[in-house]
C-alpha cells in the first residue's frame, strides 16, 4: 500500500474500515512471518477492498449533499432573491418590452401601447378644442383635459409562410367620438387605427389592410397631438386608410411603394352612426391609386443617424350628384408630395413635406375641403352658376428637432411651421359660402424622456384662419402632455 493512500484514511469511517480489512485478510492473525509473495497478495486485496469502500463512502456523500441542513431563513431568502431577479433586470433595461408577449409555436403575439395625458386650453373657438387643426369665427376659449389619445395594439410576429415573414398589427385609440351623455366627453370611443397584415421576403414586401398611406408618409413629432398628427389642415395630408400595398427595395437605398386605397374623399352622405353609405369618392366606383419613389441612407451624410428623402403621387375621383335633376359631375382627385426627413448633424434634425393637389379634403388638406358644389365664376359684377369644382390647394410643413448636449440627451426642443392655401378662385360660391381661404399653424414644442417609456412634454401653437366671410381668426393652444409607453 503506497505512503499517499495512507494519507487518505483520515476520517474515523474510513479507519474503521481499514481495521476491518485488516482483520478479514489476517494480517492481526498471522502467527509466523508471512512470505514476501503473501504480503504482496495482501496488499492487492487491502486495495480492492479500500477501493470499494471509497466508492461506497463517495456515493453516500454525493447522496446526501442534496438535502444539505440548511436553514429557514436562509431558504427564504433564495426564494425572495429568485423573485426579484426579473424585477431588478426590468428596472435595468426598460427598453424591453417582451415580457408581456406570448409565443405561438414559431411567432410571438406582443401587446403594447402608450397612455396618454394631456391637460390643455384654448384663448378662442377652434373645430376641436383638445387637438385642435384650424380657429373658427364662433366658439370660446376653454381650458380641460383628456386622455382619450390612449392607444392600444397587439403585433404578431415571427411567423413564416413559405419563404416570407408574416406580421400583423391590431391598434386602436379613444378618439372616437363620445357617447351623447352629459358626461360623454370623458367616455372616448374606441376606434381603429391600424389593421393589417404584412409578408416581407428579402426585397420585396405586400401589405393588406388598414396603415397610413403612401402619399405624403411622414409627420411631425408631437406629444400633444396623438389622435390627428400635427399641422393636419397645416400643410401635412395624412390618411390611414384600408388599402393593398406593394413595396419593392431598389438596391441598397431606393424603395418603391405602390397601392390601391379606399376612396376616401372627406365628405359623407349620411348622418347614420351605424350604416355605412357611399362617399362621392366610392361612388365615383374607382380606388384611389398612390405611389413613392425613396432615397434613405443610416449614415446620413455622416450624421450618425438615418435620413430619407421621397417623392409620392395621388390619384383619385369624386362623382357629385346635385340639382334637382341629379346631375351627375366627376371631379378628379390629384395630389403630388415632396417629404424628407434629414439629419442636418449629429443634434439637428429637419422634418417636413411640401404639397400641391386639387380634392384633398379626404387628407384633411384644402384645410379639410374637397370641392365647391356651388361654384360660380364671376361676370362683371355678377355671379354665374357653374356647377361643381375641385379645390385646388398647396402648402407645407417644417420642423426642426434640436438636442442639447446636456441632461444625457433627453431633452429635445422642437420649432414647426405648417401652411395650407386653397385657391381661391376655386373658393367662390353663388350662395356666398364662409370658406376657409388659408390657415397658418405655428408650434414650438419641449419633450423630455425620463426614460426610454416615460415622458413629459409641452406645446404652445398659434392657430390663425382666414376666412372667405368671416376673416382672420386666431386662436392659442397650450397643451401640457406626458405619455407612457409599453
Amino acid at each position: 500500500m503506497s505512503v499517499n493512500s495512507m494519507k487518505h484514511l483520515t476520517s474515523p469511517v474510513i479507519m474503521m474500515a481499514f481495521v476491518a480489512a485488516l482483520a478479514s485478510v489476517g494480517v492481526a492473525q498471522t502467527p509466523t512471518q508471512p512470505t514476501l509473495v503473501e504480503l504482496q497478495k495482501q496488499v492487492v486485496e487491502l486495495e480492492t477492498k479500500l477501493k470499494a469502500i471509497s466508492d461506497e463512502l463517495a456515493k453516500l456523500k454525493q447522496a446526501e449533499s442534496p438535502v444539505v441542513d440548511t436553514s429557514k431563513d436562509e431558504k427564504v431568502t433564495n426564494a425572495v432573491a429568485a423573485r426579484e431577479v426579473p424585477a431588478a433586470t426590468k428596472d435595468a433595461e426598460p427598453q424591453k418590452k417582451n415580457d408581456l408577449g406570448v409565443d405561438i409555436g414559431s411567432a410571438r403575439l406582443t401587446p403594447y401601447g402608450t397612455i396618454f395625458f394631456n391637460a390643455f386650453g384654448n384663448s378662442g373657438g377652434t373645430n376641436n378644442a383638445d387637438v385642435p387643426i384650424f380657429a373658427t369665427p364662433t366658439g370660446s376659449g376653454n381650458t380641460s383635459a383628456s386622455v382619450r389619445q390612449t392607444r392600444l395594439g397587439i403585433k404578431l410576429e415571427g411567423a413564416k409562410v413559405g419563404k416570407a415573414r408574416l406580421g400583423a398589427v391590431i391598434e386602436g385609440d379613444f378618439f372616437g367620438g363620445f357617447p351623447s351623455v352629459g358626461i360623454g366627453e370623458n367616455f372616448g370611443i374606441f376606434r381603429v387605427r391600424l389593421t393589417y397584415a404584412r409578408l416581407d421576403w428579402e426585397r420585396t414586401s405586400v401589405t393588406i389592410g388598414q396603415d397610413w398611406m403612401v402619399f405624403a408618409p411622414v409627420n411631425p413629432t408631437s406629444i400633444a397631438t396623438a389622435g390627428n398628427p400635427q399641422m393636419a389642415a397645416a400643410g401635412n395630408n395624412w390618411a390611414r386608410l384600408p388599402q393593398v400595398r406593394l413595396e419593392r427595395k431598389i438596391g441598397d437605398h431606393l424603395t418603391w411603394q405602390g397601392a390601391l386605397l379606399e376612396p376616401q374623399t372627406g365628405d359623407f352622405a349620411t348622418n347614420a352612426a351605424f350604416s355605412v353609405q357611399p362617399t362621392s369618392g366610392a361612388t365615383s366606383r374607382l380606388p384611389f391609386i398612390q405611389s413613392r419613389i425613396a432615397f434613405a441612407n443610416k449614415n446620413w451624410f455622416g450624421a450618425k443617424k438615418p435620413g430619407s428623402i421621397g417623392l409620392s403621387g395621388h390619384y383619385g375621383r369624386s362623382r357629385v350628384f346635385t340639382g334637382a335633376t341629379n346631375a351627375r359631375n366627376d371631379i378628379e382627385s390629384v395630389g403630388f408630395a415632396l417629404d424628407w426627413n434629414i439629419p442636418l448633424s449629429e443634434r439637428i434634425t429637419a422634418s417636413g413635406e411640401a404639397f400641391a393637389g386639387r380634392n384633398l379634403g379626404g387628407f384633411q388638406a384644402g384645410i379639410f375641403q374637397s370641392y365647391n358644389n356651388d361654384f360660380a365664376y364671376r361676370v362683371g359684377s355678377s355671379l354665374v352658376r357653374s356647377g361643381v369644382r375641385s379645390i385646388g390647394t398647396r402648402g407645407g410643413w417644417m420642423q426642426v428637432g434640436f438636442t442639447p448636449p446636456a441632461l444625457h440627451d433627453r431633452l429635445t426642443l422642437y420649432g414647426s411651421l405648417g401652411i395650407d392655401d386653397p385657391n381661391d378662385r376655386d373658393l367662390l360660391s353663388f350662395s356666398g359660402r364662409d370658406w376657409r381661404t388659408r390657415n397658418l399653424v405655428i408650434a414650438t414644442n419641449i419633450a423630455y424622456r425620463f426614460t426610454p417609456q416615460f415622458t413629459l412634454g409641452a406645446e404652445f401653437r398659434r392657430l390663425r384662419t382666414n376666412y372667405f366671410l368671416s376673416g382672420l381668426q386666431i386662436s392659442n393652444h397650450v397643451n401640457l402632455g406626458a405619455s407612457y409607453s409599453f
